[in-house]
């Protein structure tokens, strides 16, 4: 199956920038840029449903009848939602359910996303090290062939191990029109926008960036696996 025309799905939910002359605007980094359907911002509903969100606008992005009737039902956006963040914390670990307040882990996030194509396995990341920066790619060239990704982010190590484990979902979007450049266009679900980071930017980082959610690095991926052909874009 070819994914150029889920690439272009995918940018549905970019109207925003479509809306601008992307000759001149592509080449440069954006953001924010607010993401709605229906009219409406789309948004978390709470601090615990990043994941549920991301989770959410992944699904919509590979299937049109989905898309189409939360554009037409916008309300219905966070029942979805939270139905998702149900269903992610089920049998976390073994038959255990993942405490609310801890959000969605990376594993279940994984089994519960659903694209043409795909699978996904989670994995964690080293921005620091060569395997991080590989990883980073990865992420890279599956949005160039039309896959979104979701991407775990959280704080330095150095300020504790709290703020170094995953602590926010977002998820990085297959460009609007075909791109070499190594960037990735971001949708940050606490904010209801899309932002640009440049792929070296994430390497290594010391300072917080609203494409992470106001985190510091990306800690955590949920990466696809193809199943089917792929068309590079």
């Amino acid at each position: 199956m070819s994914f150029l025309h889920l690439g272009r799905i995918v940018a549905a939910f970019q109207r925003p920038v479509r809306s601008r002359n992307l000759a001149w605007a592509e080449p440069f980094l954006i953001g924010p840029v607010p993401v709605t359907l229906g009219g409406r911002a789309v948004t978390q509903v709470d601090g615990t449903t990043c994941g549920a969100t991301v989770l959410l606008m992944l699904r919509a992005s590979g299937d049109p009848q989905l898309a189409a009737e939360l554009d037409e039902h916008p309300h219905s956006i966070a029942a979805k939602q939270l139905a998702i963040f149900d269903h992610i914390r089920s049998h976390a670990v073994g038959p255990l359910r993942w405490p609310r307040r801890f959000g969605s882990p990376p594993w279940t996030l994984a089994r519960e996303a659903v694209f043409p194509g795909v699978t996904y396995r989670s994995v964690a990341v080293n921005d620091r090290s060569r395997d991080g920066r590989e990883i980073l790619s990865a992420v890279w060239n599956a949005n160039r062939a039309g896959i979104p990704v979701p991407l775990y982010t959280g704080g330095n190590v150095g300020q504790g191990i709290a703020r170094a484990v995953p602590r926010h979902v977002v998820l990085a979007v297959p460009p609007s029109v075909p791109s070499h450049e190594r960037k990735l266009r971001i949708y940050e679900p606490s904010t209801g926008t899309l932002v640009d980071i440049a792929l070296d930017d994430l390497v290594n980082r010391t300072a917080p960036h609203p494409a992470l959610g106001g985190w510091t690095h990306v800690v955590w991926a949920v990466l696809p696996t193809p199943t089917a052909r792929i068309a590079t874009r």
